[in-house]
């Protein structure tokens, strides 16, 4: 029969968690039987006390002994499973080399805890390629919506705190789908990554450039005004302009590209998104290949 020292017998707490207490217990409970016993057997008071220093002093090493040889390596031991699978340092945590018990559990512990942290590390690792490639776009290695939704805000409510103007920048190609239908799809293909190459020439380390989708890009300028971004989106038109855009037998690919832009201070990014990108339907009205700013300069705090 197995008792449960936690309901048929009514244990104090301290003495069912440490196993130092229970080893001091026995070995006290051990020494009273063995002091009771000489002083039942042993008439001679000053033989009687010689002989109970002595198994005092038995007593008092079987503690040390059990102290270093036990309590001790499962103390370092419980440190180190605690450890396992966090960030906690571990290196504290040391083992002399031992062949018994207590050091193969030990030398099974360590291993444990290598495989774990070379498992988490991996995982990591394989996390962060996958974060990487859900907010790549795989045709022109730009940053995709994903990444605009995730980042954007930061960068917005920086802005909104140090009260700098941001810029919205959409860039619509012309005629995409006709470069399609007469050059074919390899050859859209090959312009969409020529355009993307160009409008990273333009973008500071700190701005966001994305493909929004399709033939469509997004350019958001941080601490960037109404005039800079007026000035910034007419360069973008002129380069884009001037592409020599070449595929197979097709030495140059006309392209050009209608671009809307929305400056504010306090503004939401959806919300700038949303005006910059009727600024682009703006521009595709009055003829394409040109530049329509939503003339907002500020935003009230």
């Amino acid at each position: 029969m197995i008792l449960n020292p936690g309901k048929n017998l009514q244990i104090p707490t301290l003495i069912q968690r440490s196993l130092r207490v229970r080893i001091a217990l026995i070995l006290l409970t051990a020494f009273s039987i063995g002091a009771a016993a000489l002083i039942l057997l042993i008439d001679g008071r000053d033989q009687t006390l010689t002989i109970l220093f002595i198994l005092l002093l038995m007593m008092l090493c079987v503690w040390l002994s059990l102290h270093r040889l036990v309590i001790s390596p499962i103390l370092r031991l419980q440190k180190l499973a605690r450890k396992i699978g966090s960030d906690e340092d571990r290196s504290e945590v040391e083992f002399s080399p031992r062949r018994d018990e207590i050091g193969s559990i030990g030398t099974t512990l360590l291993a444990t805890e290598k495989e774990s942290e070379r498992q988490r590390q991996e995982l990591l690792a394989l996390a962060n390629r996958m974060d990487k490639e859900r907010r790549h776009d795989p045709l022109t290695k730009l940053h995709n919506r994903r990444h605009l939704y995730l980042e954007g805000p930061k960068q917005f409510s920086m802005a909104h705190r140090l009260n700098y103007a941001i810029s919205v920048m959409m860039i619509d190609l012309d005629h995409f789908k006709q470069v399609n239908d007469s050059y074919g799809h390899a050859a859209g293909d090959t312009v969409l990554i020529e355009v993307a190459a160009t409008l990273l020439k333009h973008c500071r380390t700190y701005d966001i450039l994305i493909r929004f989708g399709g033939e469509e890009f997004t350019l958001v300028l941080v601490n960037c005004d109404h005039a800079q971004s007026l000035q910034a989106a007419e360069r973008i038109r002129q380069d884009i302009a001037s592409l020599k855009i070449s595929h197979e037998q097709h030495t140059s690919i006309p392209i050009t590209s209608s671009i809307g832009v929305c400056s504010a201070k306090g503004m939401d990014m959806e919300r700038m998104i949303i005006i910059a990108d009727e600024c682009v339907y703006k521009a595709k009205e009055s003829g394409r290949n040109c530049v329509r700013h939503a003339e907002i300069a500020t935003q009230p705090d």
